[in-house]
């Protein structure tokens, strides 16, 4: 019987002590590690990234295309003017350039420049007359791709009659239904 009353008041002179005492964790700082070895909090990383495909995005618009222009003239197409309006608009918010593409292989410097005109005169009849030296004629951002490159891209897309990968949960992705 005296043995169980010494290890009973051992034990609880043990649990008397940790409660009076407190736990021996280190402060939160110390269990984070130092600062420069903390993980980034979540997005940090590819924020950076997306702001900028973001902005290339917002700088294409920016760029008036050869067919947004009556064949080899220097007018605008209806679509090509209802693009110019939008690009008045938006022009003294942004520091993008208006790019004209230049005609393939720039053979024709003429018609680039009678194009390049044309928008800095449009320009000036909607009174956005300070923005004329921010019209240039460069390539476009993109390269554009031939007729049997998107015919070969537009059957790829459509795999032989079935649907393509991800549709149904069974077959390896063709047809059926999950139940």
């Amino acid at each position: 019987m005296n043995n169980r009353r010494l290890w009973t008041r051992c034990l609880l002179l043990t649990v008397c002590g940790l409660l009076l005492t407190g736990c021996a964790c280190p402060p939160r700082e110390q269990q984070k590690g130092p600062p420069y070895d903390r993980p980034f909090p979540l997005g940090q990383v590819t924020d950076a990234h997306w702001e900028t495909q973001q902005t290339n995005a917002e700088a294409s618009d920016f760029i008036f295309y050869d067919h947004e222009f009556v064949g080899n003239t220097a007018a605008l197409t209806p679509a090509g003017q209802t693009h110019l309006l939008q690009v008045a608009l938006r022009l003294d918010h942004v520091p993008f350039p208006i790019v004209i593409e230049q005609t393939p292989a720039n053979r024709n410097r003429a018609l680039d420049n009678q194009r390049r005109q044309t928008v800095v005169d449009r320009l000036t009849q909607l009174n956005v007359v300070a923005h004329a030296p921010r019209v240039v004629v460069a390539p476009a951002f993109n390269n554009g791709i031939t007729a049997m490159e998107g015919e070969s891209a537009y059957y790829s897309t459509l795999d032989n009659g079935t649907y393509g990968g991800g549709a149904g949960r069974r077959f390896g992705g063709r047809g059926g239904v999950f139940r």
